[in-house]
């Protein structure tokens, strides 16, 4: 008995000095007098069930390890390093398959704006010959592209080519709305200058930071 007393006191005095606590300082996280610490320290005597239990949560060990020597300690330890540092490599090449499942998804996603857009084309080219702005599907797929790509980006990639992507949704539309004058016989290239204060107020939002709390 004497002997399973020392080793409980040892784990107690070095898995309390591990934290950097004071027998103080446990005694007070415990609502004990530094006395009774003292004691279990010691060996003179051990803390009762529910003690132990809340000196095992405190350290994140089992109770069970409070009876383990400590080269036992240690070699659990060690045990459980490599087993984590195991599961970290084996999650390596989960983490990137699902990164790559996502990239397919998403190229899928606008493959399929550009299929929508194809069939409508073909389906009114045959159904309505001389139909003339059957071609515009083709033109504003652009910026709808983008919409598809910004909504996968913000979901599942970095945000921070949102940016790129909102800058590219704007020139596409503008570039669709020029284009869909100018078949028209209407040539309104300032329409461009819409562009102008929109990329600014979209780089100046790029420059915006969380404000860190001292």
């Amino acid at each position: 008995m004497d002997h399973w007393k020392q080793i409980v006191a040892a784990n107690l005095s070095a898995l309390r000095k591990e934290k950097g606590l004071t027998q103080v300082q446990l005694a007070e996280q415990l609502h004990y007098s530094d006395k009774a610490v003292s004691k279990w320290e010691r060996g003179e005597s051990l803390p009762d069930l529910a003690v132990m239990k809340q000196l095992a949560d405190f350290y994140g060990i089992l109770i069970d390890d409070f009876l383990l020597t400590a080269e036992q300690r240690a070699d659990k330890q060690t045990i459980s390093q490599e087993a984590s540092a195991s599961d970290s490599i084996d999650e390596q090449p989960a983490k990137k398959q699902t990164q790559m499942n996502r990239l397919v998804i998403a190229g899928m996603a606008v493959m399929l704006v550009w299929l929508i857009a194809s069939m409508i084309f073909v389906v009114l080219d045959a159904a309505v010959p001389d139909l003339e702005y059957s071609r515009f599907l083709f033109i504003y797929a652009a910026p709808i592209t983008a919409i598809v790509v910004l909504v996968f980006n913000s979901i599942w990639f970095n945000p921070r080519w949102n940016y790129i992507i909102i800058s590219f949704l704007v020139w596409s539309l503008l570039g669709a709305l020029f284009l869909t004058f100018y078949i028209n016989g209407i040539l309104i290239w300032k329409l461009f200058f819409i562009g102008i204060p929109a990329q600014l107020i979209i780089f100046l939002w790029s420059r915006l930071r969380p404000t860190v709390k001292k």
